[in-house]
């Protein structure tokens, strides 16, 4: 597959990639070509000034020469440095099983990996995996229990500053980070959730386009509900669809869920007792491990109250079917190959015209590093990254902020209080070069060898821990958002 460019127009999105990302749609994807000059001149001979489009002046060779591999739906130069970053960690995921020396914490990170790999034993399972979590939700009798099961399914699975990340198919997502108003003391951060596809546009745009999408992922959740044993899986579906469009319709849009001024709403459980009253919050708030908090940040006040109602108003048997499809298309990538090839053919091949699924090792990888992020991070830098590289780097970086304070201190358009107060602002920088000046422990998380779905759902449930833990702890600047092995750079606002 060809990436594709036009002379005077040029569409380029460029995700951050990495060993984490490496199912992950990564580099340029841009407009198709014009019906005139692509097709009748080459790229050498299309006469173009820089200032009539930059990217494709400087690309544009690139563009017609490179090929996008078929297992991705895009390409770049993060994606490049990813495959080799990817191959070094699988090499060095080989050398850790062939060393009988390998510590605790690598030889974690390599059963993980491994038993991920394990093709026959996942097929041999086929569902099963599912039933415990499937007959928990058939076992609910009511909407006070379900209130209780929709608490219990929140996941750290967001991030709407550092990563905007937005989509989780739990009904809200969980972040916890210092406050937007208070930044003394971190806070819970609740975007809207509960979607299976991206945002609300798939669902209330009309255009052929997302209507044929709607129509497949409707398909998508009938299937996946019949590979799970469900009866009557296309009228179940049929129930879970109109119950997300209703979800939808209470959704912000994705320009305003960017606007962070807009999410910086702080909520008591008063707050929601009056702006949400159709849930029992103090109970979904419990089960969700959250039940001493008093204050949170909602960052969609329409969804909460939106879903809220829909709790309240739509009927049981419809929220029970939801429960159950999400579970099934959320633990889908690990389980038998019937469950991973359909959700491949919604997610990879419809929604983002991936032509072929990933090998097994990528997607092994990327489960890993999803789970075991620092782990595999900690493993990667000790044979990749010599301390007294990262201290050259930090020298540098240090030189760079001393000369910006010089600078500071001979502006002057600057009044000396405000000099001053700029010079304390600097002070506060912290800059990570490579990986964390501290590790995080990971040795409450359970691996269990030839157990790759369960050892998914305990590093989700490990993972919303240590992110529950940091409400009780004072802030630390110094904190990753990101793990050492993926190619990136983030400016963290908090």
């Amino acid at each position: 597959m060809k990436p594709s460019w036009t002379p005077i127009k040029i569409t380029i999105t460029l995700a951050a990639c990495g060993a984490m990302l490496a199912l992950s749609p990564a580099g340029a994807q841009v407009t198709a070509p014009a019906a005139s000059a692509a097709s009748s001149a080459g790229p050498a001979t299309i006469a173009m000034l820089p200032g009539d489009d930059f990217f494709a002046y400087a690309n544009r060779d690139w563009l017609v020469k490179t090929e996008i591999p078929a297992d991705r739906s895009s390409w770049g130069a993060f994606a490049a440095i990813a495959e080799d970053t990817n191959a070094r960690i699988v090499k060095m995921f080989a050398a850790i099983d062939a060393d009988r020396k390998s510590g605790v914490e690598a030889r974690k990170v390599a059963a993980f990996y491994s038993s991920y790999m394990d093709e026959a034993a996942i097929e041999a399972k086929g569902g099963s995996p599912l039933k415990p979590m499937l007959a928990a939700i058939d076992a609910i009798k009511d909407k006070a229990a379900l209130t209780r099961a929709l608490g219990a399914s929140l996941r750290a699975d967001v991030d709407p500053l550092n990563n905007t990340n937005f989509f989780t198919e739990n009904v809200f997502g969980l972040w916890v980070a210092q406050g937007l108003s208070d930044s003394s003391r971190n806070m819970v951060y609740l975007p809207q959730g509960g979607l299976g596809m991206p945002d609300r546009a798939y669902y209330l745009t009309d255009s052929p386009k997302m209507a044929e999408l709607r129509t497949k992922y409707l398909q998508h959740i009938g299937a996946m509900l019949k590979l799970a044993g469900y009866s009557d899986s296309e009228a179940r579906a049929a129930k879970v669809f109109a119950l997300e469009m209703d979800i939808a319709r209470s959704h912000a849009t994705r320009e305003d869920s960017a606007d962070v001024m807009k999410g910086n709403n702080t909520w008591t459980l008063n707050d929601f007792a009056s702006n949400a009253p159709s849930i029992d919050w103090p109970a979904f708030f419990k089960s969700a491990g959250l039940g001493a908090q008093t204050k949170f940040i909602v960052w969609h006040p329409g969804a909460a109250k939106g879903e809220a109602a829909l709790v309240a108003s739509a009927p049981l048997a419809s929220w029970k079917d939801y429960l159950a499809f999400h579970q099934i298309n959320h633990f889908a990538p690990n389980l038998s190959k019937a469950f991973v090839d359909q959700r491949f053919a919604f997610y990879g091949a419809a929604l983002s015209g991936t032509p072929k699924q990933s090998a097994r090792w990528k997607r092994a990888l990327a489960a890993t590093n999803i789970a075991l992020d620092q782990p595999v991070g900690k493993v990667y830098v000790e044979r990749n990254f010599a301390a007294e590289d990262k201290a050259r780097v930090k020298q540098m970086v240090t030189n760079i902020v001393a000369a910006f304070s010089k600078r500071i201190d001979k502006l002057d358009w600057m009044a000396p209080a405000t000099r001053a107060q700029a010079q304390e602002k600097l002070k506060t920088l912290y800059v990570g070069v490579g990986y964390p000046d501290t590790w995080a422990s990971y040795a409450a998380l359970k691996v269990v060898p030839g157990d790759a779905f369960g050892n998914v759902v305990r590093a989700e449930k490990f993972h919303t821990a240590q992110r529950l833990a940091k409400l009780n702890k004072k802030i630390d600047k110094t904190t990753w958002s990101m793990p050492p092995q993926l190619v990136n750079a983030v400016n963290m606002p908090l």
